[in-house]
């Protein structure tokens, strides 16, 4: 009866993990051995708090990027959040709408284009900003007003489902 619980143990465990992470069981000995590659890491949630934060921004050379106004690409905060942008230099700073960045901005705050680097006043290839966020979209469709607004987790527009029809 051990041995009947064990295949059928192996048998569920095999048909659960049959997403491609799991190798075939491998007989040794009495039971069966389950080996399970490991999973990629998720990428973290998007923060959608609206907090303003500081961080050193890079510079992108990305020919794509360079002639797009007033982009920033985040690999923390969600796609089509508007944020405004100051260099902590020399204080000037610009509205930027945010893009999903790539591998290369995981985990960081946001990088910014060249145009926007020249409205900042920035030299070099990086600096120190602060990003305040205006309007963060959440997943349920509304938008939350962030801390550069002075109106702070206030939602600014119902879903649209949730809109009455005229």
């Amino acid at each position: 009866m051990m041995r009947r619980g064990m295949a059928g143990l192996a048998a569920v465990a095999s048909l659960l993990l049959a997403d491609g992470t799991a190798a075939a069981p491998r007989e040794r000995g009495g039971g069966a051995i389950i080996e399970v590659a490991p999973r990629p890491m998720a990428r973290p949630p998007a923060d959608r708090s609206g907090k303003a934060r500081q961080t050193r921004a890079m510079v992108l050379d990305d020919p794509a990027l360079a002639s797009l106004p007033a982009v920033g690409v985040s690999g923390v905060l969600p796609q089509g959040t508007t944020a405004r942008v100051q260099n902590l230099s020399n204080g000037r700073s610009t509205i930027i709408q945010v893009r999903p960045g790539g591998p290369a901005s995981a985990g960081r705050l946001l990088d910014i284009t060249p145009p926007v680097a020249r409205a900042l006043g920035v030299t070099g290839g990086s600096a120190e900003i602060l990003v305040a966020p205006l309007a963060v979209p959440q997943p349920d469709g509304t938008i939350r007003l962030g801390e550069g607004t002075r109106l702070s987790g206030a939602v600014a527009a119902p879903a649209l489902s949730d809109r009455p029809e005229d």
